[in-house]
């Protein structure tokens, strides 16, 4: 007797849902759940390094990424970004080799990208993981503030400017004479907190190459790092500056606004809240949510706002000690 013998018919799958994705890990993004699941050690890597050891700060929204990286050998890492947005929906681009959707409101992002842009640890995280992350949070939770921030004595203060205000060299200063370091050029406002509490990256410092001039302090402690085509710095080593105290979120009780070319000894000059409100939301970057960020902006200028007017930077840092008395 004969015996036929079954052949499973090959499975038709355009959309690449039989890709594998084994591996796991769970971080606390700016303080709230992600999950990233892939094919790739090096996204499981990126991931922790970017997150290891930061805590759950928020419980009430979560993050899911999938990362699918290809086999394609060939693909060059690319340079460019593009991220649009409409509605609930997110579209990041960086070539036809890497690219991702998300759903803003669930957290849940899907990405695909070549092995080039996966081992580039420091590109797949400025490019993809935290470009997304940071989108899709501002949308649901967050409101970003272009501003350095630092505390003493538990009072957090906001120092903000736009770019070259000199925001970084204020903050490392600062740090040097004993105030406890939450970051240097972003800070991200808890919409629904009543305290004022906003989340920083403590572990990273970036500074323009001038920096040195003014904190030579710096020479020797520094690399070259360009995920952005545009020239920074950052610590050398995770134990640089070893004195500084760090912390990763900070209640805030002063707004201050930078004017390093004043002359003369330096000063706080008081502002009003409307003038502070005004000057902030000139940087908000327009969110479907743009009315509720406005909101979280109003209660963070209830707190005390002021203009530090000021050449020497150590002169600054004595000022700004009035304020965490």
């Amino acid at each position: 007797m004969s015996q036929t013998t079954s052949v499973a018919a090959p499975v038709f799958d355009p959309f690449g849902y039989s890709i594998e994705l084994p591996l796991e890990t769970k971080v606390h993004a700016h303080g709230f759940l992600m999950r990233v699941i892939t094919n790739s050690p090096d996204v499981i890597q990126t991931a922790e390094e970017t997150w290891a050891g930061f805590p759950l700060l928020f419980t009430d929204h979560s993050l899911e990424f999938r990362v699918v990286v290809s086999n394609n050998a060939q693909a060059k890492r690319p340079s460019n970004l593009s991220s649009k947005a409409q509605g609930h929906l997110l579209f990041t681009e960086t070539d036809e080799e890497d690219f991702a959707v998300g759903d803003l409101n669930t957290g849940f992002a899907a990405f695909w990208v070549s092995p080039a842009s996966a081992r580039d640890h420091e590109f797949f995280r400025a490019y993809h993981l935290n470009n997304v992350m940071y989108i899709m949070l501002w949308h649901a939770h967050l409101t970003m503030v272009h501003a350095a921030c630092v505390t003493r004595n538990g009072h957090g203060v906001l120092l903000c400017g736009p770019s070259g205000a000199g925001k970084s060299c204020l903050a490392f200063a600062c740090a040097l004479r004993g105030w406890t370091f939450v970051t240097d050029d972003g800070v991200s406002l808890a919409r629904r907190s009543t305290d004022r509490l906003v989340v920083g990256t403590p572990r990273g410092m970036h500074f323009r190459p001038t920096a040195v001039e003014v904190l030579p302090e710096l020479e020797g402690h520094l690399v070259l790092v360009q995920p952005w085509k545009k020239l920074s710095f950052q610590p050398a080593a995770a134990n640089a500056f070893p004195q500084f105290r760090r912390a990763v979120h900070a209640n805030i009780d002063a707004v201050v606004f930078l004017n390093r070319d004043a002359g003369g000894p330096a000063r706080l000059v008081p502002m009003s809240s409307e003038e502070s409100f005004s000057r902030l939301d000139r940087e908000l970057p327009l969110m479907q949510q743009i009315e509720d960020q406005r909101l979280s902006l109003r209660r963070l200028v209830e707190a005390r706002s002021f203009e530090l007017r000021y050449s020497d930077l150590f002169d600054a840092v004595r000022a700004l000690e009035f304020l965490a008395s």
